[in-house]
């Protein structure tokens, strides 16, 4: 029997969200990558890792510091210990997919045995990545990100999608109002419904590498954006704003 237990840390992704979506909206500087010419920060609500600080400084990639900074107070909200405490944040990104593995091939060069659990967000995707050749529409309101991590066993590895998709059902039901029943479910193989109509969605790649399988996985959900389908802000009883 598979035994599921949903990581805390996605329903404080969603969260943030709810709570300081327009905040993370807004950074108070953005830097250019020398690598693709992206504006970047990094935001973290810890102290980053050594190789993360060689990497920032070397792609020009804002680093800052401050709690008390409108960029980095949200993320200090978060209960979690590690999906979410470094962030790399752009006003508008090519992908968060594509980006985040880049970023974190380059990363694995220089520290193959750490996982580094970056998340790559931005509320202006341009060229979203789908299933096989399709791409995923991102207007504004809607809330992208991706995440990496690593297994060991390949086994587990087709289970990656499934449980993260359970793990967000879960979540948006959470935060729904018990006076508004939301039928919000999983599409197979990797949509997100509520009501019949199309909230989000999930990607999974994988690479192996030094004898571990690192795992991009990318999320997209309709925080604001009530055109084309439907999205949280009509599912929740507190909308973001």
């Amino acid at each position: 029997m598979l035994s599921v237990h949903v990581d805390p840390d996605w329903r404080m992704l969603l969260d943030l969200a709810r709570s300081s979506f327009q905040r993370l909206r807004h950074p108070a500087a953005a830097f250019m990558s020398a690598a693709d010419n992206t504006a970047m920060q990094l935001l973290s609500a810890s102290d980053l890792p050594a190789t993360i600080q060689s990497w920032a400084l070397s792609a020009h990639v804002q680093t800052p510091s401050s709690s008390n900074n409108d960029t980095i107070l949200p993320l200090t909200k978060l209960r979690t210990q590690h999906l979410g405490r470094h962030i790399l944040y752009g006003e508008t990104l090519p992908s968060t997919q594509t980006l985040l593995q880049k970023v974190s091939l380059e990363l694995r060069l220089t520290d193959v045995q750490r996982d580094f659990r970056l998340v790559c967000w931005t509320p202006s995707q341009q060229g979203g990545k789908g299933r096989g050749s399709n791409t995923w529409v991102s207007p504004q309101g809607c809330l992208t990100f991706s995440f990496q991590s690593s297994l060991t066993n390949g086994a587990s590895l087709p289970f990656a999608q499934y449980l993260v998709s359970l793990a967000l059902v879960r979540t948006i039901k959470s935060f729904a109002a018990a006076s508004t029943p939301t039928n919000v479910y999983i599409k197979w193989p990797n949509d997100l419904y509520a009501n019949n109509l199309k909230l989000g969605g999930i990607l999974c790649q994988s690479e192996y590498f030094q004898e571990r399988f690192h795992v991009t996985t990318g999320v997209g959900i309709n925080v604001s954006n009530p055109e084309p389908t439907v999205c949280l802000n009509q599912l929740l009883p507190s909308p973001v704003t």
